[in-house]
Parts: C-alpha cells; structure tokens; sequence
C-alpha cells in the first residue's frame, strides 16, 4: 500500500505546483484520507477539546509529510507516514506545537494551501506561525480533480459500497407495507445498510412519497416525514452507504398499489436512459455538459410531455470521499471525462403533487463506455 500513496503523493505535489502553492495544510477530513490513509478519529467529529485544531498533516515539495495529532487523538494510528508527532499533554501550547512543526517547513514568503474546510482556529495559528506566508484555500476544485481519477484500489472500495447499498434496498423493500411512514421507511434503510456491513450513510437518507393527493407545495427535499405510504404513491430512495470513507449515491422508486400510468411511464423513460447513457459516457470524447444535454435530448425524444418536469441540472456528479465532488455533470463543467472518474448519473422526473420518480446509480468511465456499480433491478416494484 505504500508505493499507492506514494503515487498520491507525487500527485498532490504536482497538483500543488499547478496551484503555485508550496506547502499544503490539511485538517481531518476527506483530502487528509486521500493523502495519509488515516482516517479522521471518531472523537474529532462529536466532541471538540482544546487544541483539536493543531492536529493535521503538511507536506511539501522538498518535505517528507507530517502529521502532528492531539494527544487524544493519537489511538489506533493507521497511516503510510512516518512521522507521526503528538503534542503534549493537555497543557501543552497547540499553536505553539504547530509552528514548531511548520517552521521546519521554512514558510517565510510561501503560499500555504490550506484544506477548504479547516477550522478558523488553525488559519489564525498558521497565520500566527507564519505571518509573512500568503494562504491560498485548497477549494472543491482544487482537491476534487486532484482526486479525480480514482485507483483500483478506490474503485474496489467503492464497488463495496455499491453492494452494501442494492443489498440494502432489497431487505428493505421485503420489509415496505402500506400504511408505514417516510420515517419508518428511512430508520429500515439505515438499518439494513449497518446489518449489510456499512460503516454508515453518506448523507442523511432521504424517502419522499408523493401521489393520491399529496400536498402539491411540497418540495422534494422535504423528506422522512410522518406521511404514511398509501395506494397510488410513489416513493423515491436517495441514500448513500459510507464504508471506509468512500461513499455511495443510490437512487430507486418503488410503488403503492396501482402505479399512476404517468409516473410508471416516466420511470420507464428515466430507468431506459440510464441504460442508452452508459455506454455513451467515453473517457476523453464527452464532457459532463454533454452528458447532460444527451439525457435531456433522450427525454424530449421519448416522452415530450415530461420535458418541463425532468430536473436537468440534477443529473449527477463526482462520487468518492465524498458524496458530492466535481465535476458535476452540468452545463458550466467542459472538460472531457476520463477513465476512472466515478460519476452517479440520476435523472428525475417531478409532477408536483402526482409522482415523483428517481433512478440513480454509480457509474466508472471507461474507454468504451461506462459501467455500473450499482445493480438493483430497474423493473417497477409494486407493493400492494
């Protein structure tokens, strides 16, 4: 595994000449995983203590990486990098801890990348540290194309996930009755995905019915609610599976009773593109501005009344640390795609008050094509 983040290394420095950045700063967090293997400890997330802030990793172009840890974070240490330091204890000066660390790196008049989501309490130490550096943030753009392309090993992990996630829908909907609630439904799925062996969700799972007279105003980001799943409804999964530390992003629609003839025909429409689009998603021939404009195009082409209830800038984007990376597959994103990048691609169909209807699966470009890794079934479920 060593010479895996060897090649990332040599990456993040390329990346970081690109960027005009000579030394790159970054709290726990997805980019921290990328770089060292390690994942953020479970105590950073729920209970913050003085000092917390100190803890990251640095590197450089002509410097071996650092990690420097809070003594309370320094428990079941996995990581590819050798030089661990833990601070002192409690007492112990955090800001005083990283600048000695920081020093070594002779930050007087670089510029210093620092992670986009670092806490303000560690832009003000290493400003403190060095004050005659200039900080440049390490944005979404920056880190998300860093990540892009992702390695077998990635891929492997994410095709975990993927399992983890068609096996989780298929206990669920054993389990789906009328008369359950959205929240019944939302407490089943996170349950089968920690039972399927998931470290947890990805984001906040989301269930939202709608037909047989539902409120028209309501949004579909409105989710998990005490509506109770009656005939006439569909009812849209959007859920995610995390396992260690990638992401997955998983979308299906499943009916009460009788399917409404419209929205069993806009899952046929939205189900059947997915399968057209695939094979036209191309390392190097298509953008993601194209990919959108080809299942808008497929829409118009098979059913024109569902145009103006299609969701065009919801199509899909990146996946990987995090649910939710660049580029998304939307207009203002041009480059070509290319092997190994990850995408979901997830079309909607939104008659408000009537049906809303998803699908929505995991797909890694190829040459040739992309291909799926996601494999839950595409033919309606009806539950009666």
């Amino acid at each position: 595994m060593e010479s895996l983040y060897q090649k990332r290394l040599a990456r993040v420095r390329e990346h970081m000449s690109n960027w005009g950045a000579d030394i790159l700063v970054l709290n726990f967090g997805p980019d921290f995983l990328y770089l060292t293997g390690m994942e953020g400890p479970l105590y950073y997330t729920i209970l913050k203590g003085y000092g917390d802030w100190a803890s990251c990793a640095i590197v450089s172009q002509d410097h071996d990486p650092v990690i420097l840890l809070h003594p309370w974070f320094n428990v079941d240490v996995h990581t590819w990098v050798s030089d661990v330091r833990v601070m002192g204890d409690d007492a112990a000066q955090p800001d005083a801890a990283l600048a000695g660390v920081l020093t070594e790196f002779n930050p007087a008049g670089k510029t210093i990348a620092v992670g986009k989501m670092a806490w303000a309490s560690t832009l003000l130490s290493l400003q403190q540290a060095a004050p005659s550096a200039t900080f440049i943030q390490a944005t979404s753009a920056m880190m998300d194309e860093l990540r892009s392309i992702k390695d077998p090993e990635e891929i492997e992990l994410l095709q975990r996930a993927a399992e983890i996630t068609d096996i989780s829908l298929a206990e669920t909907i054993k389990r789906m009755k009328p008369g359950m609630t959205e929240r019944d439904l939302q407490i089943e799925v996170e349950y089968q995905i920690r039972v399927a062996g998931g470290d947890g969700v990805s984001f906040p799972c989301g269930i939202i019915s709608v037909g047989n007279g539902t409120d028209p105003n309501r949004h579909i980001f409105t989710r998990n609610t005490n509506q109770t799943l009656d005939p006439g409804m569909s009812v849209a999964f959007d859920y995610g599976v995390l396992y260690k530390g990638y992401c997955s992003d998983f979308g299906r629609s499943v009916f009460i009773g009788e399917p409404h003839p419209e929205a069993l025909r806009a899952y046929e429409i939205i189900t059947s593109g997915n399968l057209a689009t695939m094979p036209k998603i191309k390392s190097g021939s298509v953008t993601p501005a194209d990919i959108a404009n080809i299942f808008r195009d497929w829409v118009a082409e098979h059913e024109p009344g569902f145009v103006e209830y299609y969701m065009y800038e919801g199509l899909g984007h990146a996946i990987g640390l995090e649910v939710h990376e660049e580029p998304w597959i939307k207009q203002v994103y041009t480059d070509p795609i290319r092997s190994n990048m990850v995408f979901t691609l997830e079309p909607k169909i939104w008659k408000p008050g009537v049906f809303y209807v998803r699908c929505e699966d995991m797909v890694v470009v190829g040459p040739d094509g992309s291909y799926s890794l996601t494999h839950a079934p595409y033919d309606p479920v009806v539950i009666s």
